[in-house]
């Protein structure tokens, strides 16, 4: 007997948690009152786990990509909010489909069909003992690893289906030949699928735009459809290799090979999306065309790529790869985008674009309008709440300690591995005080250095009891500066 479950909505009312889009504040507590206004009506909408979908007169099962993309943001948010009714939600969906990713002739190397390995990975890393979660996903792999194809991601969807699994895999298995597998796949869908084919020997990766083309087919001589003199770099194609990086950058150790290259590549898209994003918050499903909306129809916003893009934006700054003071406006002004715009009173995600591979796919983009698939704009929602809700509450107002303003020398500051580093160019031997503030003013830390040279000095202060945003000040002789900093 089929097991249903339905999870009924929080008694909140979103309209009572209303910021501007264009806000700087962000709450851990709203946070949580969208990720579950949205997750809940889908989980009511969807409450049986194991039916299959019915989509263009075909009929599709559950572990397609787009339900293994809502898994993935379901586990997601899981790690950061574990709730029971969640957790069962996806193991008897898992269950039902005796972790098998597929069953297809052809269809074990497709990446489209071992997306769902991801949810059934991190399914496992939450009860190792439970070994049957990886077993199918893992032999899949294995296969690929005795032959030496390395050209199986043709379009840049793929990267985000597959590549995370091989460094989940690694990271589980402790065997870098998935590490080694999953650079020279990357590399080859980055350097050499693009061209009049596939494989066609050009990059699908552009390095001077940072952005990508979705495939083959749609680099020079194809430009947008709108703007006929810009290249065509659709939205959530972007998406879902920025989020890809981000994920592999999470499932394996600072150690792994070529560690280098992902972050080389993330943060050069970082910058790209951080020059296009709109002024209300969201990406357009076009982004180098800002007039392109993909349908006269659609009024702009689109809703997964922006999610995919606030995910790996929002990690990159948890973890440092990304500076703070640069990217969290941008972050935050998105995510409260999301959440003001894209959700609605009853839980639903609007504007999210259909299925496809180009700016005017899956039209049109509106408040109400459904995608043929639902699920996979949620689990891109899920994936970004996960990040915002790790980031916790951030105020990026003005407040009494930013007053102080900065004069003289400045400093340049830096978070790695919980310690902060100061980078100060001085002209004669000056002590250095530090003080860090939490947001209601507080002191919660500080330290005097002292200088010893003139020229360029370092200093390293390890902030390893903190977590959050705060309000970090330093002086010099005459020289003062504040910056807002995330640990």
């Amino acid at each position: 007997m089929k097991k249903l479950y339905l999870i009924f909505s929080m008694a909140v009312s979103l309209s009572a948690l209303a910021t501007t889009p264009d806000s700087v504040h962000l709450s851990r507590s709203q946070t949580l009152a969208y990720t579950q206004a949205v997750n809940n009506y889908f989980m009511a909408t969807y409450p049986d786990v194991t039916a299959n979908s019915h989509v263009g007169g075909k009929e599709r099962n559950s572990r397609i990509w787009t339900r293994g993309v809502y898994y993935e943001g379901l586990m997601a948010f899981y790690r950061q909010y574990p709730t029971p009714q969640c957790l069962t939600y996806a193991t008897t969906w898992g269950n039902f489909h005796n972790w098998i990713t597929t069953s297809g002739s052809g269809q074990a190397r497709h990446a489209d069909y071992q997306c769902c390995g991801q949810a059934y990975l991190d399914m496992y890393l939450l009860d190792t003992t439970q070994t049957v979660r990886k077993t199918h996903i893992k032999s899949i792999i294995n296969a690929m690893l005795t032959t030496n194809q390395i050209d199986d991601w043709y379009w840049i969807d793929a990267i985000q289906m597959a590549m995370p699994i091989f460094a989940q895999l690694g990271s589980i298995e402790k065997d870098n030949r998935y590490f080694e597998r999953m650079y020279q796949m990357y590399m080859h869908t980055r350097n050499q699928h693009g061209g009049s084919r596939k494989s066609g020997g050009l990059p699908l990766f552009n390095e001077t735009d940072g952005l990508w083309y979705r495939d083959y087919q749609f680099d020079p001589p194809y430009y947008d459809l709108t703007e006929s003199n810009k290249p065509c770099y659709w939205s959530r194609g972007n998406g879902w290799v920025y989020e890809a990086l981000a994920r592999v950058l999470y499932y394996s150790p600072d150690t792994v090979s070529h560690r280098a290259q992902y972050v080389a590549d993330f943060r050069k898209m970082s910058e790209a999306l951080r020059r296009c994003q709109r002024t209300d918050g969201f990406w357009n499903v076009s982004l180098a065309a800002p007039t392109n909306t993909g349908n006269a129809a659609s009024p702009g916003p689109e809703t997964s790529g922006t999610a995919l893009f606030v995910a790996g934006m929002a990690y990159g700054i948890s973890v440092g790869i990304l500076d703070s003071a640069v990217y969290l406006p941008c972050v935050i002004r998105a995510w409260n985008a999301l959440c003001q715009t894209a959700v609605q009173a009853n839980g639903f995600l609007g504007y999210v674009q259909g299925s496809g591979s180009k700016p005017e796919d899956g039209q049109p983009v509106q408040a109400t309008s459904t995608p043929d698939f639902e699920d996979f704009g949620v689990g891109c929602f899920l994936l970004a709440a996960a990040e915002m809700y790790k980031l916790g509450d951030i105020d990026l107002s003005v407040t009494k300690i930013d007053k102080t303003q900065s004069t003289g020398e400045l400093f340049d500051i830096r978070i790695n591995n919980k310690n902060l580093i100061i980078k100060q160019k001085q002209t004669g031997n000056k002590a250095v005080n530090v003080i860090i503030y939490n947001m209601n003013g507080a002191v919660v830390a500080k330290k005097h250095f002292n200088s010893n040279k003139t020229g360029l000095n370092s200093f390293n202060m390890s902030v390893e009891n903190l977590a959050g945003c705060y309000l970090c000040k330093l002086t010099s002789g005459g020289s003062s500066q504040v910056r807002k900093i995330i640990i």
